[in-house]
């Protein structure tokens, strides 16, 4: 069983803004787990049709007001509200703007994402046809 690439059930916060939950998770990019940001309508954390809006920690330099890249903040806020459905308005630009400046403090932040719970799903005895020792090998499953 492959693991998700974002796993919205193991979470270092949660912020919820009126209809918008913030989470402070993990992404796994490359077999590594990093902090990332996500954003979806507050309810939709079940719904097989939500596209979660993320903010990883590589590229959270671009929403600095200092250093950050203002044309792909604003793209990146365009894909948000239409993931989101959200109108492009300057209400709800300037909300996914807010949300994500004041959480950029919280998402460097993020510890290294804790082992996952594992779940024995078989045991093996491994014996060496040569010698004749054996050995017993649990498999198991992320919980």
């Amino acid at each position: 069983m492959t693991a998700p690439a974002i796993d919205l059930t193991r979470r270092a916060w949660t912020f919820r803004r009126r209809d918008l939950t913030a989470i402070g998770t993990w992404i796994d990019i490359g077999r590594r787990w990093r902090p990332c940001l996500v954003i979806i309508r507050t309810g939709d954390e079940l719904n097989d049709h939500t596209v979660p809006c993320v903010v990883t920690i590589d590229r959270a330099w671009i929403w600095s007001e200092d250093i950050g890249d203002v044309f792909a903040a604003a793209h990146m806020t365009a894909q948000f509200l239409h993931a989101l459905r959200l109108d492009p308005s300057a209400t709800n630009i300037n909300r996914i703007r807010g949300l994500v400046h004041d959480l950029l403090g919280d998402l460097l932040t993020i510890p290294p994402r804790p082992p996952a719970d594992k779940e024995v799903v078989a045991e093996i005895t491994v014996t060496d046809r040569a010698s004749g020792r054996t050995r017993e090998v649990e498999l198991t499953e992320d919980v």
